[in-house]
């Protein structure tokens, strides 16, 4: 084998290897089905409504509008 042979060689090797390692990354970030998990997760997207409820109000703008001035 030439060096050149040798490069490509180890260029596929860091692909696939690569590839393997994301599909296994990927298969460990699979939801948990843990409670606590859970309830967190519901507390925070009821924390994040809420804020987006707030951006969106009219009068957070005009508070905006006048700490402006």
């Amino acid at each position: 084998m030439n060096s050149g042979e040798i490069f490509v060689l180890c260029i596929l090797i860091i692909v696939f290897g690569a590839r393997i390692v994301r599909q296994r990354m990927h298969q460990d970030n699979k939801p948990r089905e843990d409670p606590a998990y859970r309830a967190q997760l519901d507390t925070l997207e009821r924390r994040v409504q809420t804020l987006e409820r707030i951006v969106t109000d009219k009068g957070y703008d005009l508070k905006r509008e006048f700490d402006k001035l």
